[in-house]
């Protein structure tokens, strides 16, 4: 039996969240969204949910351009923090930049699935999801 879907958006910009979330819902991936604006509260948010997120395959959108802590460092901060919860957890970069670099660097980290652009192709995303846990 398949985990069902938990999808967990980290984007800084409101607008965004708001789109995605909505593209999200209307491809009926899952009803299961939380979104975060920021490193500091996906961490808190793990710290205070693991065991019930463990009952999920969850789904990590992360946006590679935030201020305070970037998308890296938010990264590296799960995994070192909440290693046995990114184990287990699909995660994909958000970008609207087309910064090669950036994408190099994103798609280099082994937990990093892909590097998708905004807005969010959320058909490409289920198919990506479905390769990977299958």
């Amino acid at each position: 039996m398949k985990k069902e879907l938990n999808i967990i958006l980290i984007d800084d910009n409101d607008i965004d969240i708001v789109v995605n979330s909505k593209l999200l819902k209307l491809a009926n991936l899952t009803t299961h969204i939380n979104s975060f604006k920021s490193c500091s509260k996906i961490l808190e948010y793990i710290n205070s949910n693991q065991p019930e997120l463990m009952q999920f395959q969850n789904v990590i959108l992360l946006d590679i351009q935030m201020p305070v802590v970037n998308g890296f460092e938010c990264l590296k901060r799960l995994q070192e923090y909440a290693s046995e919860f990114t184990d287990s957890t699909l995660i994909f970069m958000l970008s609207s930049s087309i910064d090669r670099s950036d994408i190099e660097k994103a798609e280099a980290n082994t937990k990093v699935i892909k590097v998708l652009e905004k807005p969010l192709d959320v058909y490409l995303l289920k198919r990506l999801i479905e390769s990977a846990i299958n």
